[in-house]
């Protein structure tokens, strides 16, 4: 009878192991990278457009509350929300200006700006239980699209002809150029769809689906969102100035 229960009770767990890390598992990451597609405006398209969608609307959003209720109450001695938009708005803006010609960097200071928040923004919303707008290579190579235009446009200005000149002799300067924006969008969508297979995986073990996920979750999420919002910017930063110089 001892023997009888102890082998149900191994089977049991045995079975629930294999679920848990098994097929469970496999199943998970495949979604995760492979996710069943959604209608949008009669195409099959990635379910992270929704997450990009609804990022872009919070800020937007966000921007027109500012603009219209919180600005014309700004006073000399900031406080609160004031002082909260003042030290990211400023920081970004110095980041830009110190490394870059005043010229440039008050162009390129709102844009950095503008991309980190939407990261920011873009990743976060994995904690309302959507997908992450970065986990497609899509809204991914956007970002680093955007950023090569904002490169050549300072280089243009800067350089005017001569920046063309440069490729006419050298078609490695071509290709060093071109490669840019696929290694902006390829480390950006990477770090970001890493995050969200562990998370999946950390929800379809039976041993971690209670409270262990949330916490990870929020921490983890927070953290990966700020962190890749910061070297995003900085190094639109860097490649600026390089096209500058």
């Amino acid at each position: 009878m001892y023997s009888l229960l102890s082998g149900k009770f191994i089977d049991f767990w045995k079975s629930q192991y294999e679920e848990a890390f098994g097929g469970g598992m496999r199943e998970a990451v495949q979604e995760a990278i492979n996710p069943e597609k959604v209608n949008f405006l009669g195409l099959q398209a990635n379910p992270a457009i929704y997450s990009a969608l609804i990022a872009s609307g919070l800020i937007i959003a966000f921007a027109i509350i500012v603009r219209i209720f919180v600005i014309p109450r700004f006073k000399k001695n900031p406080k609160g929300l004031q002082l909260i938009l003042e030290s990211f708005t400023t920081y970004f803006d110095r980041s830009a200006t110190s490394s870059l010609e005043e010229k440039h960097g008050s162009f390129v200071g709102p844009y950095i700006f503008t991309m980190a928040t939407f990261i920011a923004v873009g990743t976060l919303i994995e904690v309302l239980g959507f997908r992450p707008a970065f986990a497609s290579i899509n809204s991914s190579f956007a970002c680093g699209v955007s950023t090569f235009l904002i490169i050549n446009i300072c280089g243009f200005r800067e350089k005017k002809l001569h920046r063309i000149r440069r490729y006419v002799p050298n078609v490695m300067n071509i290709m060093s150029d071109l490669a840019v924006p696929l290694s902006l969008s390829l480390r950006l969508f990477g770090s970001i769809m890493s995050g969200f297979i562990i998370i999946e995986l950390l929800y379809t073990s039976i041993f971690m689906s209670f409270a262990i996920p949330a916490v990870v979750t929020i921490i983890t999420t927070f953290f990966h969102a700020a962190l890749q919002s910061y070297l995003f910017a900085s190094l639109s930063v860097i490649f600026v100035k390089e096209a500058i110089e």
